[in-house]
C-alpha cells in the first residue's frame, strides 16, 4: 500500500513537472503583447481636435503607444501641474503664458519650448450689445459696467489684453470695471447671463465650432479685435516637463509635433494661425512675451 502511494505521488511530481515545463516553453507564443507604452499631454480645450488627428498620425508609427491626456481650461492645466504629484510630460499653452508661468517656477525644461500657431485678441459681447461696444475705445462707455477678465497672472488672452490696455493707456481708466471671473469659461458665462458687458477671449475661443459653446454663438457677437501692434503675437507652446520619465519619446513627438506636415495637419484641423505665420517651429521664453512698449502702441 505505501509503495502505491509513493508511486503515485512521483508520477504526480513527474507529470506536474512536464505540465510546468510545457507551461513555461509555450508561454512566450500565448502571452498577450507588451504593455503600452504611455505619453501624457496636458492639452487644451481649443487644441484637442487638431491635437486628436496628430496622436493619431504619431501612434501609426508607435502601434504600442498609448496618449494618456488632461484636457481642461488652461487655468486648471497649470494648477495640475502645481498641485499633482503625477504630472504629464508634455504641456501645450494656448497663448504662451501659461507655459511660461510654468517655466519660471521650474516645471518646464526652457530648451524644449516650441511656438506654432498664432492668435489675435477679440472683445466678445451679448448679442443685443448693452454696452453698444465696438471699438476698444468704447469699453470706457458709462454703459459698460463689466468687463469679464480671466486671471491675467495665468490666462494668455487675458496677459495679453492687460499689455495691450495698458500700451493704450486704458487700463488705469478701466479697473473699476474689470472683474476676474475664474477661468476662461468662467469669464464667457458672464457676458451668456448678463453680469457683464464684455469679455476677452482668443479671436475664435469659445466660439470655434468644434468647442462644446457653440451652441451659445446667436448669444454673443464679437465687437472688435485688439490693436495687433499693441501686445506680443501669442502662440500655442508645447514643451516638456522636467520630472518627466520619458524624455527620448516626448523629445521624439515634439519633433513630430512641430513638421511642416503635421503642422499644416493642424492648420486644416482647426488650429488658429491668425497672423499668418510661417508654418514652422519658433522659439518661445520671455523675450517672445515682451511685445510693443507702451509708447510705440500708443503712437501706432
Amino acid at each position: 500500500m505505501r509503495a502505491t502511494v509513493i508511486i503515485i505521488l512521483l508520477l504526480l511530481v513527474v507529470v506536474g513537472g512536464v505540465l510546468a515545463w510545457r507551461a513555461q516553453t509555450q508561454a512566450p507564443a500565448t502571452q498577450a503583447a507588451a504593455p503600452a507604452e504611455t505619453l501624457y499631454l496636458a492639452i487644451p480645450q481649443g487644441l484637442f481636435v487638431p491635437f486628436n488627428a496628430v496622436m493619431r498620425e504619431f501612434k501609426s508609427t508607435h502601434p504600442n503607444l498609448e496618449f494618456i491626456t488632461t484636457v481642461d481650461t488652461p487655468e486648471a492645466m497649470v494648477q495640475n501641474v502645481q498641485e499633482n504629484d503625477e504630472k504629464p510630460d508634455i504641456f501645450i499653452s494656448p497663448g504662451g503664458h501659461e507655459i511660461e508661468i510654468l517655466r519660471e517656477q521650474g516645471f518646464i525644461d526652457p530648451d524644449t519650448m516650441v511656438a506654432f500657431g498664432s492668435y489675435d485678441l477679440a472683445i466678445l459681447v451679448p448679442a443685443d450689445n448693452p454696452g453698444n461696444v465696438h471699438r476698444i475705445e468704447d469699453l470706457l462707455n458709462p454703459e459698460v459696467k463689466v468687463i469679464a477678465f480671466s486671471k491675467p497672472d495665468i490666462n494668455a488672452a487675458s496677459f495679453a489684453a492687460r499689455q495691450s490696455l495698458q500700451n493704450l493707456g486704458l487700463w488705469e481708466p478701466l479697473q473699476s470695471k474689470i472683474q476676474v471671473a475664474g477661468c476662461c469659461m468662467d469669464s464667457f458665462r458672464w457676458i451668456l447671463d448678463g453680469r457683464a458687458e464684455a469679455n476677452v477671449q482668443f479671436l475664435g475661443c469659445p466660439l470655434d465650432p468644434n468647442t462644446a459653446e457653440m451652441a451659445n454663438q446667436s448669444q454673443v457677437a464679437i465687437a472688435f479685435t485688439f490693436p495687433a501692434d499693441s501686445f506680443f503675437v501669442p502662440r500655442n507652446v508645447a514643451g516638456i516637463l522636467n520630472t518627466t520619465q520619458k524624455r527620448a519619446l516626448a523629445e521624439e513627438f515634439l519633433a513630430f509635433l512641430t513638421s511642416r506636415e503635421i503642422l499644416q495637419l493642424m492648420a486644416n484641423t482647426s488650429m488658429r494661425n491668425d497672423r499668418n505665420l510661417p508654418l514652422t517651429p519658433g522659439p518661445w521664453g520671455p523675450e517672445q512675451e515682451v511685445g510693443p512698449v507702451a509708447s510705440e502702441a500708443a503712437g501706432s
